[in-house]
């Protein structure tokens, strides 16, 4: 059997629905947007793979063939991106790719000629005549316009509403209603708001402006008819270069044509101004328009199509390899090299978000195995084993754990954080010699860092602690590797800025999480307490400074207090807390850290009763 995953993405969110051989809908699901201008063809391939494993359940990938159709695909170039895109993450028998546009016209016009109409976070048309030729109008997006939306009646009310305030136009209730529908007191709240706020922010004041036209806001309405007019001017520019019929069937679709009667009223009085157009609702929307296309026996012009067979040797390349069509760095100015590899690092910490479940899941193993007495050991080559390396070298004079609590080996030994050991990552006994010198034991906790997921020492290393008993963890940016571990966590980060420079979105990743891992493990283990750094080692007078202040704010005592405990703690923050909040001596708040495993938070509940004798500080 042969299944069918219809997606359906736009600026708002993602659909999907898994249909069987005989068109019947098994299962659907929501996600995140996915428009590839918006938001990256990587971003929307990786929230199209979610989807697709959060579906299938058990099906095999190798099983289904995807239909998808997004939001500002109908670029040819940016389809063959995508099929690819979904290709190598999902690896399914075939990935049909189009705009929404596309799969909606068709899905409700059949073969014959109309007019779709879609009015939604964005707006755009497209039309078809009966010899199946298509125009396309509107749609160009935020900066070069998005006639017709939601998007830009929420800019309209905005600046309405700043133009009330200055006094140089008609007063509305926008001034007061369009704050409190984002959250805001006033309208001098948008200026900062404005500068992270996103087309789906914006659009989303649309419904208050629409409450307010309904209600006899002049302002207001304004906003909404004149953009249903802007929309009406856009059908009826494709109808006109198409030569349609003035009979023509024009299918709404959208938010703003469905659920706001005050637009979809002025954009049919607009068009029937000039023409005598029948408009009609798309009965098949989302991912039941998109299937749609399952059913066709070739895909059409206005898609793209990928097939497994054809496409072996791109599927088995990890994305970190894989080539970044959109970006050539060698081909930007500066400014926007730095604003386009800062975008890539955004992308990466936005799949270690995808990925916290898991992350979660190896703080806690480490935490136990830290509680235990175990360690945590990092294992990789190149950046990968640098990362871990730096990580293991902070967390001494962080935490106050001893060296050998956090180690990091590497492929090539010490000699590979400064210079590349050449070959040393593919010797997968090296790594499992590695582990074993370490002497490795179930209570530790072992972590395998391979940007691409299959390098022979880290493989090694994780055998060797899997056999030993140990935890184990494998942090890759392939999600596809198929290196065994006790839990994967696999961010997916796409294709790196600089192809196969591993350095850049899958070392940020990696980064992103070792810091994670190390943090939470020492707070879940006891090395944290109240949020500061109880474990610092002072060695220097900013540190000393930090030092007093942390025993000062825990302890609720002044800072020269505090100063006055460090000295005579040896500046042992932990010690020092101890002994201003037990009035102990220095010698007795420490044999009750060491009675309870060096963690203050037990030591500060322990049974007073069972205190060894001390003298109070005074």
């Amino acid at each position: 059997m042969l299944y069918t995953l219809a997606v359906e993405g736009g600026a708002t969110h993602t659909n999907a629905g898994l249909y069987d051989d005989t068109g019947v809908l098994m299962r659907e699901i929501e996600g995140g947007p996915a428009n590839p201008v918006a938001y990256g063809i990587h971003a929307c391939a990786r929230t199209t793979a979610t989807l697709a494993h959060d579906v299938l359940g058990d099906i095999a990938p190798s099983r289904v063939q995807v239909c998808a159709a997004f939001a500002g695909a109908a670029d040819r170039g940016i389809q063959q991106d995508m099929v690819a895109a979904i290709g190598a993450r999902l690896r399914p028998r075939r990935v049909l790719v189009t705009s929404d546009l596309h799969a909606t016209l068709h899905a409700n016009a059949d073969t014959g000629p109309g007019i779709l109409v879609i009015a939604g976070t964005g707006a755009a048309v497209l039309a078809r005549d009966a010899d199946g030729r298509l125009v396309r109008t509107g749609g160009w997006g935020a900066l070069l316009g998005d006639d017709g939306s939601a998007y830009a009646i929420g800019v309209a009310a905005l600046r309405a509403a700043v133009r009330a305030v200055d006094c140089v136009a008609g007063e509305t209730a926008l001034v007061t209603r369009l704050p409190e529908a984002a959250g805001l007191t006033t309208v001098e709240d948008f200026v900062p708001w404005s500068a992270t706020a996103s087309k789906r922010d914006i659009a989303a004041l649309t419904p208050t402006v629409a409450t307010l036209a309904e209600a006899g806001d002049i302002v207001a309405r304004s906003c909404v008819e004149e953009e249903a007019r802007r929309l009406a001017a856009l059908a009826l520019a494709a109808q006109e270069r198409l030569k349609l019929d003035a009979t023509a069937r024009v299918f709404e679709y959208g938010g703003l044509l469905e659920k706001c009667a005050l637009f979809r009223d002025a954009f049919r009085a607009a068009m029937h101004c000039y023409t005598e157009t029948q408009h009609l609702p798309c009965t098949l929307q989302g991912h039941r328009a998109v299937y749609a296309l399952a059913e066709l026996e070739r895909a059409p012009t206005w898609t793209s199509l990928w097939r497994d067979d054809q496409t072996q040797q791109t599927t088995a390349m990890p994305p970190t390899e894989q080539a970044n069509v959109q970006l050539f760095l060698d081909e930007l100015p500066p400014e926007r090299l730095v604003a386009a590899m800062h975008q890539a690092d955004r992308d990466a910490v936005g799949a270690v978000g995808e990925v916290l479940d898991t992350i979660a899941l190896a703080v806690k193993r480490a935490g136990d195995c830290l509680s235990a007495g175990g360690r945590i050991i990092y294992a990789g080559a190149g950046t990968s084993g640098r990362l871990g390396a730096l990580d293991a070298a902070e967390c001494p004079p962080t935490f106050g754990v001893a060296p050998e609590r956090v180690v990091a080996v590497l492929a090539g030994g010490d000699r590979a954080l400064r210079d590349s050991v050449e070959g040393a990552e593919d010797d997968s006994n090296q790594g499992a010699d590695a582990i074993r010198a370490l002497h490795v034991c179930p209570n530790d906790f072992v972590v395998g860092i391979a940007a691409s997921g299959g390098t022979p020492f880290v493989a090694g290393a994780l055998e060797a602690a899997h056999t030993a008993g140990a935890t184990t963890a494998l942090v890759t940016s392939n999600p596809a590797a198929s290196t065994p571990a006790d839990i994967r966590i696999t961010p997916d980060t796409g294709p790196e800025p600089l192809p196969g420079s591993t350095r850049l979105k899958a070392g940020t990743a990696a980064k992103v999480i070792l810091n994670m891992i190390s943090t939470g493990a020492m707070a879940q283990a006891g090395f944290v307490y109240k949020g500061r750094m109880i474990g610092m080692t002072p060695v220097n007078n900013k540190l000393r400074d930090r030092a007093a202040r942390i025993v000062a704010e825990v302890a609720g005592i002044s800072e020269d207090q505090a100063a006055t405990l460090l000295r005579a703690a040896d500046y042992h923050i932990a010690r020092a807390i101890l002994m201003a909040a037990r009035r102990v001596d220095a010698e007795t708040a420490s044999a009750l850290l060491d009675a309870h495993g060096d963690r203050l938070r037990d030591a500060l509940n322990a049974d007073t009763t069972a205190e060894p004798p001390g003298k109070e500080y005074g």
